[in-house]
């Protein structure tokens, strides 16, 4: 099979057309031939030499003319047809472009808003582990002074020393001196000493809770939890440990020592380990 071009419109059909699916030129065998036209007058069969028609005299070249802009309607429906064809064919394609497009887009502005969420999370939970830190030095400070206190009046109970000070927790009299638990009682029932007591628990409950906040750590941020976790530990001993005085005298200075030695270490490791903040716009 082969492509040929049609004598009437000029554009290729196959050569076992019939006819041409362009411009209906009819083919009968390797002849062609036109489509018969009929007299518009009689609707007698005419031949393609006829000038008028042998049965009414109508003059031929009107049912010509008639056959052709029938022809000619057919060619331009089938253009307006193939035209709105790629008119929604373009349609089609545009839509699609749009989109793939919108959805690219769609995509980046998510991602830029989770960045975004992240970053505002990061800077939020670093000025929390900031408070909290904070919060800790001053209530660890607290507590380290009420235990100095407390192991002077322990020490001078026991010593028999005199100190003004403690003198008014150690001596009952001029020259009688308390035992030491005795000493310790008075000490933890005078209004300064529960003032202080009080302000140490306020401090472990707004401690408590930045603690629960900081529960959940943002990516990159977890070694920071595990730092500040360790602080609050030797925080909660130290303030504890102000709070309820238990042991002997050493055991009681030497806890001191320690869990004061514990909450610096921590505190100066999370010190360093606080990243800068996002600078967000």
């Amino acid at each position: 099979m082969a492509l040929i071009i049609c004598p009437e419109c000029g554009r290729e059909i196959s050569d076992k057309a019939k006819e041409c699916v362009h411009c209906g030129m009819v083919f009968a065998g390797e002849k062609m031939v036109r489509r018969e036209v009929r007299c518009s007058e009689c609707g007698a069969t005419l031949a393609e030499a006829d000038e008028i028609c042998p049965n009414c005299g109508c003059p031929v070249e009107e049912a010509k003319i008639d056959d052709i802009k029938l022809e000619q309607v057919k060619r331009t429906n089938d253009k307006k047809r193939r035209r709105t064809k790629k008119i929604i064919m373009s349609i089609i394609i545009i839509v699609t472009l749009f989109c793939a497009v919108g959805g690219v887009g769609y995509k980046v502005y998510l991602d830029k808003k989770a960045e975004q969420e992240y970053q505002e999370a990061f800077n939020e939970y670093i000025t929390d582990l900031e408070k909290v830190q904070i919060l800790m030095l001053s209530g660890g400070s607290d507590s380290e002074k009420l235990c100095n206190l407390t192991l002077k009046v322990w020490g001078n109970a026991i010593m028999e020393e005199s100190d003004s000070e403690t003198d008014k927790y150690t001596r009952a009299g001029s020259y009688t001196w308390n035992d030491f638990n005795i000493a310790l009682a008075m000490l933890y029932s005078d209004s300064s000493t529960i003032i202080k007591i009080s302000s140490i628990e306020s401090n472990q409950s707004s401690v408590k809770q930045l603690m629960k906040k900081l529960q959940n750590p943002p990516e990159g941020l977890s070694r920071c939890y595990d730092t500040v976790t360790d602080l609050y530990e030797a925080y909660k001993k130290l303030t504890d440990l102000a709070i309820n005085p238990s042991g002997s005298y050493r055991d009681f200075g030497e806890n001191k020592d320690n869990v004061i030695s514990d909450f610096m270490a921590a505190y100066e490791k999370l010190d360093n380990q606080l990243p800068d903040k996002f600078e967000i716009e």
